[in-house]
């Protein structure tokens, strides 16, 4: 069992990066990029921390949970038969990967999630290809995006202590219209 900070509150940087270690050394196989597009988006949605609920409504089972936010909740919870640990979140997201559940590759990020975990394409790129691709939050607005794909870029330097590649060299116009037509 790992050493997680876990509950119904926000975490700061330093309980992020305890848990984003763990994370790392749990998805040792993926690539820097994917991984630091996970972490980007984990941040965004639970603050990497595996026991807060959406809105901080402890055992709203129609809202989200966890370390993704799985909505609703009992999507994860079934699963693990109430088990809510960390550790067993990851086990979740590596069954969702084996079985194909949850991700759906869309036209602008035509990825599987096998893909994702291994791809060499700019973290933030892959942060908006997570966001869309497996979050699907209500809102997927360009700003959204982009909030991502910066914990992203930062979640690559921490885990490699290299700059991030950019993924400003897209053409952000084309990528928001292309995102705005879903």
């Amino acid at each position: 069992m790992s050493n997680w900070v876990s509950g119904n509150y926000y975490l700061g940087s330093a309980d992020q990066e305890n848990n984003a270690a763990i994370i790392a050394a749990t998805f040792s196989g993926w690539s820097p990029n994917g991984l630091a597009a996970l972490l980007g988006n984990m941040q965004a949605e639970s603050t990497i921390n595996p026991g807060i609920w959406e809105g901080l409504n402890e055992g709203n089972l129609s809202g989200g949970f966890g370390l993704v936010q799985w909505t609703p909740a009992t999507k994860f919870l079934d699963w693990s038969g109430g088990d809510q640990s960390g550790d067993v979140q990851l086990q979740r997201i590596q069954y969702e990967i084996n079985n194909g559940i949850q991700w759906g590759a869309t036209r602008h990020f035509p990825l599987s999630f096998a893909e994702f975990t291994i791809s060499d394409k700019p973290p933030g790129y892959l942060a908006a290809a997570f966001m869309l691709n497996y979050e699907r939050p209500a809102n997927q607005s360009w700003k959204a995006q982009q909030g991502r794909a910066d914990n992203a870029e930062r979640w690559y330097t921490w885990l490699t202590g290299l700059p991030a590649p950019p993924w400003s060299a897209f053409p952000i116009w084309l990528f928001f219209k292309m995102t705005r037509r879903r």
